[in-house]
């Protein structure tokens, strides 16, 4: 459970590289920026639909594919109360798709207020006709637009997180997409990590496409998550969380740490209990844990001195010493480096 960059910047992206196409891509991040430090007006980006390279830019592609889909279901056979909500989620479209986490999460917070037709509530097996035809919709336009291999923005959408090597959630895989020359044999050219939605797509078929809900992570931690509605269980996204939000505590003993705890800042947090990492890193980096451990305090006496010094120690200096990061904004590129962080600050405490 890592922070990653919600930044406008991070927010948009494009299917080609060509000038004008990145230039277009500049002032669509300029003008996120100036309205969310002033109205707040996310449909301002309307003004660029008609711009040449349009269909090239994320947010003004998927809005123009959004709308032609909920126009298709505006004229097919829903009940009045369901073509009334999408009407609305019409108008709401550039907020979905383009605004940050906090912003997203208020909207949603508003729909389940209102007992939105538009959200699922319910066991899978009893949706209405009116949620699955409307569901159905959103998720081809995922799969088609996003998803699949032959998509022109599934690797721009990789690009936005080429700093990140490891999955935000667990903190512990490798997420680098591979793009081979060649393919050997019947293998995939081609290999990505998942693309996670933060919020379910089969709760909130709506944010299917809404970068702030959109994440790459590992394959174990996309199954494990599943369709746990995390805004009900009050987890934090990736996109909001501080340093501070969760912390790794060692139960420690002269020799050894017998066990890892993840205490949430916030009691009612679920992260860590949806997605196992407590026991995952119990079972599997233990040892990895007791190595470390066993580094620092094997010879006490240098080691007291070392560690008195651990609070002043310069970022090149931590990297050589513990092969990792000091940072939470580098805690992305490398596996175990918050964990890491914890551990060493706790042992440097038992040691004094």
């Amino acid at each position: 459970m890592i922070k990653v960059d919600n930044s406008a910047e991070k927010r948009v992206f494009s299917n080609s590289d060509k000038k004008d196409v990145l230039i277009l891509k500049q002032k669509i991040i300029k003008k996120i920026e100036e309205i969310e430090k002033t109205t707040k007006n996310y449909d301002d980006l309307s003004f660029y639909e008609n711009e040449n390279f349009s269909d090239n830019i994320s947010v003004l592609k998927f809005k123009k594919l959004i709308d032609k889909e909920i126009n298709n279901l505006l004229r097919s056979k829903l009940t009045s109360s369901f073509k009334n909500e999408l009407r609305v989620l019409k108008k709401d479209l550039y907020l979905l798709l383009i605004a940050d986490i906090n912003t997203i999460k208020n909207y949603l917070k508003v729909k389940i207020d209102s007992n939105s037709l538009l959200i699922w509530k319910e066991d899978k097996k009893l949706k209405s006709s009116d949620f699955k035809k409307y569901q159905k919709k959103f998720e081809n336009l995922y799969q088609k637009n996003l998803s699949q291999v032959s998509s022109s923005f599934k690797k721009p959408f990789f690009t936005l997180f080429e700093n990140m090597n490891v999955c935000p959630y667990c903190n512990r895989n490798f997420i680098n997409p591979i793009y081979k020359e060649n393919s050997v044999g019947g293998d995939n050219k081609n290999q990505s990590p998942d693309i996670e939605h933060f919020f379910p797509k089969s709760i909130y078929p709506f944010l299917s496409l809404s970068i702030s809900n959109l994440l790459p992570s590992c394959a174990f931690c996309n199954k494990i998550k599943s369709d746990v509605d995390t805004f009900k269980e009050n987890c934090l996204s990736p996109y909001e969380i501080k340093e501070d939000d969760f912390k790794f505590d060692f139960i420690l003993t002269a020799e050894k740490s017998k066990k890892l705890k993840i205490i949430s800042k916030d009691k009612t947090c679920k992260n860590s209990d949806i997605l196992h990492l407590e026991s995952l890193y119990n079972e599997v980096h233990k040892e990895y844990i007791n190595d470390i451990f066993d580094d620092v305090l094997k010879y006490p006496k240098s080691n007291r001195t070392f560690l008195d010094t651990f609070d002043i120690l310069t970022e090149n200096d931590y990297k050589k010493i513990f092969r990792n990061y000091p940072n939470e904004k580098d805690f992305n590129k490398h596996p175990l480096s918050k964990m890491t962080k914890d551990l060493y600050t706790q042992i440097k405490s038992l040691t004094k």
